[in-house]
C-alpha cells in the first residue's frame, strides 16, 4: 500500500506546478533572443503570459544639478521604451500576451524585485555563453539572477538561432537531465523536470553524482567497499523514483556517475545532447554562496543545455 500512496503524492505534486507568469529579461542582444523562443514554448504550453523587461542602468552624477545630463538621461530612456516596443513585436508573436516594462537600476536586483512583487512563477534568462575561467573572473547578470531569484531561474546559453518567430520544437525538452540528492529540494526539482517532460512529451534521466571522501575515513582498503554501498543506495533509490515516473506517463531512465558533481552533471549533458538539465538549489546564506558557490550556480556556469534552478523555498504548490 505504501507505494500508491507515494505516487499519488508524487502525481499531486506534479500537478500543483504552476508557470502562469513568466518574467524575460532582455538586453536586446543576439544572446538574449533564445531565452524568448524558449518562453515563447513554455507560455503556449502552459498558456502563460510573458513579462519582457528591459533594464535601463542609472548614470546620474553625484551633482544633480546638470540638468543636460538628466534631459539625456530622460531621452535615453525613451529610445529604450521604444525599442523595447519594437523587440517584442520581432521577437514574440503578436498571439501570446506579453507585457513590457522598462525599469532603471542594477538589472539584477531590479529582476528579482520585480518577480517578487508581480508573483513571477518563472525566470527565464540568457547568458553570453562565458564558461570556464572567464566566467569565473566576469560573472553574469544571469548567475546573480539565479543567487537571489524568489521563484524558479531557467538560464539559457547563446546560441545561433534563425531569424524570425521560433520555429517547430524550438523550446520542447524532450532530453531532460534532472540532478538527484535524494533531499527535500530535489524533490521539489523533480516536480518540475515531470511538469515539462509530459509538456514536451520528453524523458528524464536521473543522474546522482557520488562524491569521492575528502580523505579515508578507514583506511584506503575501505573506499571501494563503502562506494559500493553508496551506490547500491542510490541505484535503489533512483529505481524508485524513475518507477513513479513510469505511472506519471514519463519515460526515465537512472545513471549513477563518480565524480564532483557539477562536473560530472555537465559531461551527462554533453554525453546526451541534453535539451534541459534540472537541479535544486539548497538556499545557502549569501555569504557562504558568494565565497562558496554551489553545484546549481556551477552547473550554470559550465553545461551546454538550458539550466532550470529549482530552490526548495521557492517551491510553493498550488492548492488542488
Amino acid at each position: 500500500m505504501s507505494k500508491p500512496t507515494s505516487i499519488n503524492r508524487f502525481a499531486t505534486e506534479t500537478a500543483g506546478i504552476r508557470l502562469k507568469r513568466i518574467l524575460v529579461p532582455t538586453d536586446f542582444s543576439e544572446a538574449s533572443r533564445p531565452a524568448l523562443a524558449v518562453a515563447s514554448e513554455l507560455a503556449t504550453q502552459f498558456r502563460a503570459s510573458i513579462t519582457l523587461i528591459h533594464v535601463f542602468p542609472t548614470a546620474l552624477p553625484t551633482e544633480l544639478s546638470h540638468l543636460g545630463i538628466l534631459f539625456e538621461q530622460k531621452r535615453l530612456a525613451t529610445q529604450a521604451r521604444e525599442r523595447l516596443l519594437r523587440f517584442r513585436e520581432q521577437e514574440l508573436p503578436a498571439v501570446l500576451p506579453v507585457e513590457t516594462i522598462l525599469l532603471e537600476g542594477g538589472p539584477a536586483f531590479e529582476i528579482n524585485r520585480l518577480a517578487k512583487d508581480s508573483e513571477t512563477d518563472l525566470i527565464i534568462a540568457a547568458t553570453h555563453g562565458h564558461t570556464g575561467l572567464k566566467h569565473l573572473w566576469l560573472g553574469s547578470t544571469a548567475e546573480r539572477i539565479v543567487r537571489h531569484a524568489p521563484c524558479p531561474v531557467l538560464v539559457v546559453r547563446c546560441r545561433p538561432t534563425t531569424p524570425g518567430f521560433p520555429g517547430e520544437g524550438v523550446g520542447r525538452f524532450l532530453r531532460i537531465i534532472l540532478a538527484v540528492d535524494f533531499s527535500d529540494a530535489s524533490r521539489c526539482a523533480l516536480a518540475y523536470a515531470v511538469a515539462l517532460a509530459q509538456a514536451s512529451g520528453g524523458e528524464i534521466t536521473l543522474i546522482h553524482v557520488i562524491e569521492p571522501p575528502p580523505y579515508p575515513e578507514f583506511g584506503y582498503a575501505r573506499i571501494p567497499a563503502k562506494e559500493a554501498a553508496l551506490k547500491r543506495n542510490a541505484r535503489e533509490k533512483l529505481e524508485s523514483l524513475a518507477e513513479e515516473l513510469v505511472h506519471a506517463g514519463v519515460k526515465a531512465a537512472c545513471v549513477i556517475r563518480h565524480g564532483n558533481p557539477f562536473h560530472e552533471i555537465a559531461e551527462q549533458a554533453y554525453d546526451q545532447s541534453a535539451d534541459l538539465i534540472v537541479v535544486a538549489a539548497h538556499g545557502r546564506g549569501a555569504i557562504a554562496r558568494a565565497l562558496l558557490g554551489s553545484t546549481a550556480e556551477r552547473v550554470v556556469r559550465h553545461a551546454p543545455s538550458p539550466v532550470l534552478v529549482v530552490r526548495e523555498r521557492e517551491h510553493e504548490f498550488v492548492s488542488a
